[in-house]
């Protein structure tokens, strides 16, 4: 986010939020006396390190799963019957 004289470029955004939800935030906010928008701007980095941690994580996980089925299915039997040249 690109910085001007007077700090980072915002924007506002709103969302809807479940009764349960927001009370579950304003506990949480309440002990390190933070508001809830500054819990929420508190741990949004945070949140997002975590998701992209959790996707890479996934993708590494079916690359493996990928890898694996793709060496099963080369070296199978039936596959090398396909890579005989044909008799003509």
């Amino acid at each position: 986010m690109a910085a001007g004289a007077e700090g980072p470029r915002r924007t506002r955004r709103s969302i809807d939020v479940e009764l349960e939800l927001r009370r579950r935030i304003k506990v949480a906010a309440a002990p390190k006396d933070l508001t809830v928008r500054e819990y929420l701007e508190a741990i949004r980095p945070r949140a997002i390190e975590a998701d992209e941690q959790a996707v890479g994580q996934e993708r590494t996980a079916w690359s493996r799963l990928s890898a694996g089925a793709f060496a099963r299915d080369w070296d199978s039997e039936e596959d090398a019957a396909s890579d005989q040249p044909a008799s003509g």
